[in-house]
């Protein structure tokens, strides 16, 4: 299903502002009910359902998905797999989240938002809340890479985070309530991330965790172990928001409330995490990360230089963001 080739100047406003735009019946009613199908099939077996069947890959290469974003970023590599993101229903739980915090303590449907690309341990998340863990669990957790296939660092490229341009998201599952596992974002947080980015490099980098001003580890979390996935200056400077006892600051994320077929687009500097699922069906989501063909070979997956001027890679953005820039009175980033 292919209907449209580019973002509409309100979307590609929306998009600067916020840091994400959605897209409504991107995807078909049969290829969502395709996409369910397979990932209903795998589950029945017990197995993950794989994303690089055609049923999920089709869900950008056989929308306006992929041509609308070759127009945003200018040529792309077609999709090698699909992320797909299944959350099932549960109740607020004692489980500590990778921010060091019970989920039932977590505001917001238990939103604790992250940057993509980021070292989350090589072990699995310290629960016990009474005491820290031992040297032995410490050490394994330390490990690189991480679970989810990152390092900490990156000797010689100047930062400690791997970076894609457009995180593109389909939903599978209706997710027109809160509660219904939303993604949740903060909205307009990537201007923030991009000024701090560059405060991070003219203080001499590197850029993200263990950087300027961005200590990795909350050794104040209830689990002594907490991972922030983005900066507390950033933290802070969101407005709406609410406190936990122990006085920590919590930012209200955007929930976006997608029907099945809907697409998000979500630059990469935008915090945003999955919340937890309290209706009663299986949040289902299927995402891709998009990276132009024109960006650096050896910056391929680490690149400062788009962290610190995030719209340099959007050339179908140029327009919007030169409007937005020259309406606050700046023609470079702030």
């Amino acid at each position: 299903m292919r209907t449209r080739k580019t973002m509409d100047r309100q979307e590609r406003e929306a998009l600067y502002r916020d840091g994400f735009v959605v897209l409504p019946a991107v995807a078909s009613e049969a290829q969502v009910a395709a996409a369910r199908r397979r990932i209903f099939m795998a589950l029945g077996r017990r197995q993950a359902p794989r994303g690089d069947e055609p049923v999920f890959l089709d869900l950008l290469n056989e929308t306006c998905l992929f041509e609308l974003m070759e127009n945003a970023l200018g040529p792309i590599q077609p999709p090698r797999g699909c992320h797909l993101a299944t959350r099932f229903p549960a109740e607020p739980n004692d489980r500590v989240n990778e921010a060091g915090y019970r989920d039932r303590d977590t505001p917001f449907f238990g939103w604790h938002g992250h940057l993509d690309g980021l070292w989350n341990g090589a072990a699995a998340v310290h629960q016990d809340v009474d005491q820290p863990m031992t040297a032995e669990q410490l050490d394994a957790w330390q490990q690189e890479p991480s679970r989810n296939g990152c390092r900490r660092t990156h000797p010689g490229l100047g930062a400690n985070i791997t970076s894609f341009a457009a995180l593109v998201a389909v939903a599978l599952s209706d997710q027109r309530q809160e509660g219904a596992g939303n993604v949740g974002l903060l909205k307009g947080a990537h201007h923030e991330m991009e000024r701090f980015f560059r405060a991070q490099r003219d203080a001499g980098g590197p850029l993200g965790p263990d950087g300027p001003d961005w200590p990795r580890i909350d050794h104040n979390a209830p689990n002594r172990s907490g991972l922030r996935h983005y900066p507390d200056a950033v933290r802070e400077a969101c407005k709406d928001g609410t406190r936990t006892p122990d006085g920590k600051f919590w930012p209200r994320p955007t929930l976006l409330r997608l029907a099945p077929g809907d697409a998000a687009i979500i630059l990469h500097a935008t915090p945003h995490s999955a919340t937890r699922v309290e209706t009663s069906e299986p949040r289902l989501m299927g995402y891709f990360r998009i990276t132009p063909k024109a960006r650096p070979g050896r910056n391929r997956m680490v690149y400062p230089e788009a962290l610190c001027d995030i719209w340099s890679e959007w050339p179908g953005m140029a327009d919007a963001v030169a409007e937005a820039r020259a309406a606050a009175g700046r023609s470079e980033p702030a």
